[in-house]
């Protein structure tokens, strides 16, 4: 998601849907590097609480990146990994 844009309602109503189904999921918010650091904090916390406003419990999991600088990267490559050895474990 990009981090400067308001959730979408089809955003909003497709993770509904992976909810509503028990299909985890993670949100990716992209272009932090266009905004000020307090600006990526404000905008991701505004997304992550229209979520759960009457919907969700708790945000799900989320991350803060950006190509061009490399922002989240290895984080988001951690996270990746941690769920790929889980889905592993599960298959055997």
């Amino acid at each position: 998601m990009d981090i400067r844009h308001e959730p979408q309602p089809v955003d909003l109503d497709f993770m509904e849907w992976l909810g509503t189904n028990g299909i985890p999921f993670a949100i990716i918010f992209t272009k932090a590097d266009k905004l000020k650091p307090a600006a990526v904090e404000r905008e991701a916390q505004a997304y992550l609480q229209k979520l759960i406003e009457g919907v969700w419990e708790e945000a799900p999991p989320h991350f803060i990146t950006s190509s061009s600088s490399r922002l989240g990267r290895d984080t988001l490559l951690e996270y990746i990994d941690s769920i790929n050895k889980e889905f592993q474990g599960t298959q055997r």
